[in-house]
């Protein structure tokens, strides 16, 4: 009976909102995946994925050890593969956005970034994107570029650009090449909700502001990278009530500087582990997508087929991870959302 009422209780949020065709809701996508999970995706109906570019797993992987010749041998051949998938988005009218998940240079053994530190990265940043916007300048179905994820620029040396010039520098780069093309931009450092308003408006029009949602990490990720007791939604989290208005304190800088300023806004990505006790990563799924849908946010769940802590089709048992037979709740709650979409 208890999970009959969740899904009564799924439906009825669905049926709260009138359709939007200028909405977008989707996925972050797993680029390993196969042909197959793509085609499995395309099922739910989504109408925007994210597309990682990602060198091993985040944060680090190969390019922290690898020169700009070996970086862009490994981004060839990724872009070969994004390549190989587009004929399925074309075919269900999966719009995508394009993310360079992984920067020239990586990420340093303390965390810092080479990209702000080492010119010949930066030179390689700009490009690679000058690249992609030469190879992609006709293709219709990538919505946008995620021009860098995450970026972290707190240890940028004197004489290189910041995050937020360097950003400027690479749509400028882009812009010369493909003029109507849409720009995803994340702030620093982390690119997360505050990240967003530290990074403020660029002087460009088609412009979307993205940013992370994964607060309170002690709920989100918990015993994920670190062990603590489970910790409940909605329930006291180091502290302090967490609910759907807690989370509306938190977003709501980012809805004002919205409407003042009459911009599109993208929560690129945003999780909880699966096996938080009972149905809670459910309930903050579900207050986090009521919100962003109020606040008239494009999003991404994160993520579809990657890691198995945030895969929705996947059993709540942490020790025992394996497919669902039947959907489980927080699938059901994407998928009725994506039946709103429009493509």
């Amino acid at each position: 009976m208890k999970i009959m009422f969740l899904l009564i209780f799924t439906m009825t949020i669905v049926s709260v909102y009138t359709d939007n065709i200028t909405q977008y809701r989707g996925t972050v996508i797993n680029p390993n995946s196969t042909l197959d999970d793509f085609r499995v995706l395309a099922t739910w109906n989504p109408n925007l994925i994210r597309w990682q570019l990602s060198w091993g797993l985040f944060p680090h992987g190969p390019a922290d050890k690898a020169d700009v010749a070996e970086y862009k041998a490994w981004l060839q051949t990724a872009l070969r593969d994004f390549d190989a998938a587009l004929p399925i988005f074309r075919e269900s009218r999966i719009k995508v956005l394009l993310d360079l998940h992984t920067p020239p240079g990586g990420r340093d053994p303390h965390d810092k970034w080479p990209l702000f530190y080492n010119q010949t990265f930066q030179d390689a940043y700009l490009s690679v994107w000058e690249m992609m916007a030469n190879r992609y300048k006709n293709e219709t179905q990538i919505m946008g570029y995620d021009i860098l994820n995450e970026p972290n620029d707190k240890d940028v040396i004197p004489g290189l650009l910041n995050w937020r010039d360097l950003a400027i520098a690479v749509i400028q780069r882009i812009r010369a090449i493909d003029p109507q093309r849409t720009i995803f931009v994340e702030g620093s450092p982390g690119g997360d909700q505050h990240a967003i308003l530290k990074l403020g408006l660029l002087p460009f029009d088609n412009m979307i502001y993205s940013f992370h949602y994964y607060t309170p990490y002690q709920f989100t990720f918990q015993n994920l990278y670190f062990n603590i007791t489970p910790q409940t939604y909605p329930g006291v989290v180091a502290g302090v009530m967490w609910d759907k208005e807690r989370i509306r304190t938190e977003l709501q800088g980012v809805a004002q500087w919205k409407k003042a300023n009459n911009i599109t806004v993208h929560v690129g990505e945003f999780s909880a582990v699966r096996w938080t006790p009972g149905n809670s990563t459910f309930y903050f799924l579900s207050d986090c997508i009521d919100l962003f849908e109020e606040f008239g946010w494009y999003w991404d769940y994160h993520c579809f087929r990657e890691t198995q802590a945030f895969d929705v089709e996947m059993i709540g048992d942490k020790d025992h991870p394996h497919r669902s037979p039947t959907p489980t709740l927080t699938q059901a709650l994407l998928m009725d959302w994506f039946k709103k979409n429009q493509h």
